[in-house]
């Protein structure tokens, strides 16, 4: 499985000395293995260049089952400590660094105390984007902003949020969003024939958006939920509203074990 691991880094690296770098290994030790990984499958998986490497077809074909084959591996591991007193294993979950910031503490605490050897691991971006990662197997679990249905996707509603526009006392007139939210989108399209706002400041960090807005620097789009983390912000009478719904997805075909069930009832089972 190492020799997997390794071909997986190289291929999202596309250069040997950086994969060696970031699994620890040489360069020497990181080449050999992924030739007896060549040797094995019986074909060449890159095309060395003089500036970096390429996947060849074998390769681009083996890098869309690589992962799939590291999760089955995965999956004996944990089934095989199941039902034991110390399970162990490691499960990654995809979601947005401020939807992370009101819904980890309802349950990650529960699994580290029920599952103390239990190793978790958190990817960030945008809700679209983090979805996509758990289509593509890079994930297990996703807690998402209004997925859109899937054919390969459980869709759990976990809770509700407002987006909307908050200000706090004496603001300046100016107008503070993240432009790669839909939300944010949606209310400026709304704003548009009656904003009076002297100008924009524009982050793609809703943390940031939230910090100038509480400081005054102008009107912030935020969720209301990321807003109640500033409790002197106060909401604009009549702007308009975005209503999302924050949901927990996941393949369900990686979830037949018991360990992933009882993740899943816990989760489901928290107060957001």
């Amino acid at each position: 499985m190492d020799n997997i691991k390794y071909f997986i880094t190289v291929s999202e690296t596309l250069n040997i000395t950086r994969a060696s770098e970031i699994i620890g290994i040489s360069q020497p030790a990181l080449s050999y293995a992924i030739k007896k990984l060549e040797l094995e499958l019986g074909g060449a998986l890159l095309i060395r260049l003089k500036n970096g490497i390429q996947l060849t077809k074998l390769g681009e074909e083996f890098l869309k089952r690589s992962r799939r084959l590291l999760y089955e591996w995965e999956q004996v591991e944990i089934l095989s400590n199941a039902d034991s007193d110390f399970i162990q294993g490691s499960y990654t979950f995809a979601l947005h660094p401020s939807v992370a910031l009101y819904t980890v503490e309802h349950f990650v605490p529960q699994l580290q105390a029920q599952f103390p050897r239990l190793d978790l691991n958190f990817i960030h971006g945008l809700s679209r984007e983090m979805t996509e990662k758990v289509i593509s197997w890079e994930a297990d679990f996703g807690i998402v902003v209004n997925p859109i249905k899937h054919p390969d996707l459980v869709i759990i509603k976990l809770c509700t949020d407002e987006i909307s526009i908050f200000h706090a006392e004496n603001a300046q007139d100016k107008l503070i969003y993240d432009p790669n939210l839909a939300q944010s989108q949606h209310i400026l399209n709304k704003l548009h024939k009656k904003s009076n706002f002297s100008g924009v400041l524009r982050s793609a960090n809703i943390e940031v958006v939230a910090k100038l807005t509480s400081l005054g620097i102008g009107y912030g789009i935020l969720p209301t939920r990321v807003a109640l983390r500033y409790p002197h912000l106060k909401k604009i009478k009549e702007a308009p509203l975005f209503k999302d719904e924050v949901s927990l997805v996941y393949r369900p075909e990686k979830h037949n074990n018991s360990l992933s069930k009882k993740i899943i009832q816990i989760i489901k089972g928290s107060k957001f």
